[in-house]
Order: C-alpha cells, then sequence, then structure tokens
C-alpha cells in the first residue's frame, strides 16, 4: 500500500512539483523528520502547495502533526480553523493515481546497456526519457513535442518530466570504453 512507501527528497519534488529547495527548507525545520518521506507527508507537502499561503514554522509543524493524526483516523477531511478544510480524500486519491500510474508507466521503460548507455529509453525507440523531461524543463509545450515524436503520448510527456525531477543525474559522466 502507498502509505507505507517511502520517496526521496527528489522523488516528492516531482510528485508534489514544489521546487526540491523547498523540501530541504521542511527537513531542515525539522517539519518533516527524516529524508525518506512518507506518503503522508508527501500529501502534506501537496496541500502546502494548494493552499499556496505561507505558513510559519510552528503553524507548518502543527499543520503535519494534524495531518499525520486526521490520515491515521482516515478522516476524509482536515479542517483548519472555522473557514479552511483539506479534502485529504481527494489529495490522497489523486497522488495515490499518480504515483501508481507513474510507477506502471515506469515499468515499461527499456533499460539496456547496449541502448543509449542504460539511459531509460521510451519503448521501440532510442528516444531518452531524460532527453523529453528537459524539453518540457526548458519551456518546450508538450504539442510540439508529440508533434516530433508523434509515438509518444501526453502521459509519456508528463510522466518524463516527473522523472528528470525525481531522478536527476548525479556524479561525474559515464566514461563510454573504446576497444579496438
Amino acid at each position: 500500500m502507498l502509505m507505507q512507501t517511502v520517496f526521496t527528497p527528489n522523488e516528492a519534488s516531482a510528485f508534489v512539483q514544489l521546487p526540491e529547495k523547498r523540501i530541504y527548507k521542511e527537513i531542515e525545520h525539522k517539519i518533516i523528520v527524516r529524508t525518506h518521506i512518507s506518503f503522508c507527508t508527501l500529501i502534506y507537502l501537496c496541500a502546502l502547495k494548494e493552499v499556496d499561503f505561507v505558513f510559519s514554522i510552528p503553524e507548518r509543524i502543527k499543520l503535519h502533526e494534524r495531518l499525520s493524526e486526521a490520515l491515521s483516523q482516515n478522516l476524509p477531511v482536515l479542517n483548519i480553523g472555522s473557514c479552511w478544510e483539506l479534502k485529504l480524500n481527494t489529495i490522497q486519491q489523486q497522488l495515490s493515481e499518480l504515483v501508481t500510474s507513474f510507477e506502471v508507466w515506469k515499468k515499461k521503460l527499456v533499460i539496456s546497456p547496449d541502448i543509449m548507455g542504460g539511459e531509460p529509453v521510451f519503448p521501440n525507440s532510442r528516444l531518452t526519457v531524460r532527453h523529453i523531461g528537459k524539453l518540457i524543463q526548458r519551456g518546450e509545450l508538450s504539442e510540439n513535442i508529440i508533434e516530433d515524436y508523434p509515438y509518444l503520448s501526453e502521459t509519456d510527456v508528463k510522466f518524463a518530466n516527473i522523472y528528470v525531477t525525481a531522478y536527476p543525474v548525479v556524479g561525474r559522466p559515464k566514461k563510454h570504453e573504446i576497444f579496438d
């Protein structure tokens, strides 16, 4: 079940579409206790993004605690004051569908050392997921990408962007050995 799933800060950033720096600030301020983020915390981050209001650190700690408690009691709604409510069921369902669909999509990718140096590519192609994700991050429109690569779907383009954010390239580039 997704409630037991643990996410990295990069994955959380990708699924919730918050800057990675914002996730690390939540960790730095000890609002998020660990760098491995639970699904419950993912819901908290999504709620923060949706509310689009700047809360103080003590308010965010309290919100995270109240949200965790509400989710453990399977409450469908969390009332915040007399005017605001978070529809936890809606947020939970949307995130669950996104994460589950992404995992299914990710399993369809082809990863072979013989194709593009082991970079994940779309099935039946040599087009890397990272290339499409980077195009989106640079501001290219999905419609233009699909026009250039008609075998890709809207979902492919959307998830390529999530993939690039969730799994950034780290370290030095791979050395390619040339054999005579």
